[in-house]
């Protein structure tokens, strides 16, 4: 039977039940966790020429990681008051302890696939020359660096990046 709150006028009404603000607030988090799971394996450019969207650092330092940090955190103080307060049974706190092991679980799982990512095969091939360019570039003697080298940065890199027209 839900608690029943009696307001200023004197008449009862309901107090929200925490087991669907737990529920709803969960739904939050669980969206942000398919956003991030989404751009794991999106991918970007044209036939052979496939790249991931976003990279691995990108990835797990999201913002969606951020989020869900922050949601789960502020339903757990919310739950945390709500059970001292007496409006959070035994049950309710049982549900919230599940959705947050659930959540917990989730993210790792995602954060397992990102770490795990193979590359694509343009990422594979491109990766040696763009590797090659930047040991040529911080190599170079030191008045290159006083303003050629963004030059020559600005030269050589572009030719190692897609075409637009391609991703």
């Amino acid at each position: 039977m839900p608690k029943m709150n009696i307001s200023l006028s004197g008449k009862r009404r309901k107090s929200p039940n925490p087991d669907s603000v737990i529920e709803r607030k969960f739904r939050r988090v669980y969206k942000e966790i398919d956003r991030l799971d989404a751009k794991v394996y999106q991918k970007s450019g044209f036939l052979f020429f496939r790249s991931h969207a976003y990279t691995i650092k990108e990835l797990l330092t999201s913002p969606h990681h951020q989020k869900i940090f922050a949601f789960t955190e502020k339903i757990g103080d919310d739950a945390q008051n709500w059970y001292r307060a007496g409006r959070l049974t035994e049950d309710e706190e049982e549900r919230y302890h599940l959705h947050r092991s659930k959540v917990d679980r989730n993210l790792r799982n995602i954060n397992t696939s990102i770490q795990k990512r193979k590359p694509t095969w343009w990422e594979v091939v491109k990766e040696p020359f763009t590797q090659f360019v930047e040991v040529i570039l911080h190599n170079l003697p030191e008045e290159f660096h006083r303003g050629v080298l963004d030059n020559v940065k600005n030269l050589f890199l572009p030719l190692f990046k897609m075409p637009k027209f391609l991703k």
